[in-house]
């Protein structure tokens, strides 16, 4: 691997933003345009070279196809003799949904906000039918201004007829739907499904199908129902239900509807919920998310941060401390994370005289009348003089 300062292909080496088992991922400065990047390096040989430097190809194919806000922009794809095969992205400063999972610091409104913009990027996917199949927290970046971007295409697969060959499993096994376990094609609703365990995870905590091997986490999902943390509400548990269930024609037609579902599950407060109704009602390709605001937490008697989450649109919580319907959260939590949407503008008011006009609509008809009796006097008073000296005149007899 480069050490810091070197180049790979045109891009200089600043600082690495974290490493695994099979590569690298650094950030880098992009010297022709002027702007940062984040590269990721794969360590691999042979075959596997091959293999990683197609599946970058391709997710380099697919962002330039779909180019949609929540979704990693793809800017480049090379092979460094001295690295291996590498991919030039955009730089998203912020974290993993997964961290944010770790440490517990999105209020409800804020989990609700990820996701909504999360099934952006996976409905853009869908229309042009492709089918990511690896949906999950690690795949979802979370930017500080508050921008949800999906990323990791590599294994996307597209909906076109393809001849049947034999592959190995792609994607994650805790967030594969059962169908794909069996060999089953990908598919929207295998995406919905993997859409639905994230949901899960992120308003629980937890895993619906927990397991401390890989194969004890496929066999739970092949063979037994999702676990539903103990407390969570009814209505919340037949949503999470239908969502995971094993057939793929019981689950949601659309992402929509189960996400509208798990919204309104929810006891929200009326305020949370009419912004959450807006958030959905926006364009995909709408500017709608503001900066996150982070908020200190409230120091307790005993010196510790209380178990609570703050900031302006904080939700009710129980009298047992924790989400309505969910079980209760740990002991302590850090600092909230909030996304604070843009209140709708009020209507512009119309000019003060359209206004009088609109509250009286005879105002300007009256002037019009009063010129009317004017003109009716002055002809007809002429007349009328003239018929009354004219009767004068006539013979008595013929009066």
């Amino acid at each position: 691997m480069p050490e810091l300062n070197n180049t790979i292909g045109r891009y200089v080496i600043d600082r690495t933003l974290g490493q695994g088992a099979m590569g690298v991922v650094y950030l880098a400065e992009d010297p022709l345009l002027k702007r940062r990047v984040a590269i990721k390096v794969v360590r691999a040989t042979g075959e596997e070279r091959d293999h990683a430097l197609s599946r970058f190809r391709r997710e380099a194919e697919i962002s330039a196809q779909l180019d949609h806000p929540n979704i990693v922009t793809i800017f480049d794809v090379g092979d460094e003799p001295e690295v291996g095969p590498f991919i030039a992205m955009e730089y998203v400063e912020g974290n993993n949904l997964a961290f944010f999972i770790k440490e517990a610091t999105l209020d409800l409104e804020t989990r609700f906000s990820v996701l909504i913009q999360t099934m952006r990027a996976l409905r853009a996917a869908h229309r042009h039918a492709i089918v990511h199949r690896d949906v999950k927290p690690e795949n979802i970046l979370v930017a500080e201004t508050g921008r949800v971007k999906l990323m990791d295409f590599g294994i996307a697969k597209t909906m076109a007829p393809q001849s049947r060959a034999l592959e190995e499993f792609l994607g994650s096994p805790a967030y594969s739907a059962p169908e794909l376990l069996r060999g089953s094609d990908p598919t929207p609703a295998s995406d919905r499904y993997s859409f639905a365990v994230t949901a899960f995870e992120l308003l629980t905590g937890q895993l619906p199908h927990p397991g401390v091997t890989v194969s004890a986490v496929v066999t739970h999902v092949l063979m037994e129902a999702p676990v539903m943390p103990q407390g969570m509400s009814g209505d919340l548990a037949k949503v999470f239900r239908q969502a995971l269930a094993q057939d793929p024609d019981e689950r949601p037609g659309t992402l929509m509807d189960f996400l509208t579902a798990l919204v309104d599950a929810f006891p929200l407060e009326p305020r949370a919920h009419g912004r959450l109704n807006e958030l959905f009602r926006h364009d995909d390709y709408s500017g709608d998310i503001t900066p996150i605001r982070r908020t200190r937490p409230r120091i307790g008697p005993s010196g510790r941060p209380e178990p609570h989450l703050e900031g302006r649109f904080s939700e009710p919580r129980s009298a047992g401390g924790g989400t309505p319907g969910l079980p209760p959260p740990p002991h302590t939590l850090p600092p909230a994370v909030k996304i604070e949407l843009e209140p709708t503008p009020a209507p512009l008011r119309p000019p003060a005289h359209e206004r009088r006009a609109r509250k009286d609509p005879d105002t300007f008809r009256t002037p019009m009348k009063l010129l009317g009796w004017i003109i009716a006097i002055l002809v007809l008073g002429p007349v009328c003089w003239w018929v009354v000296h004219l009767f004068q005149d006539l013979p008595p007899g013929m009066r």
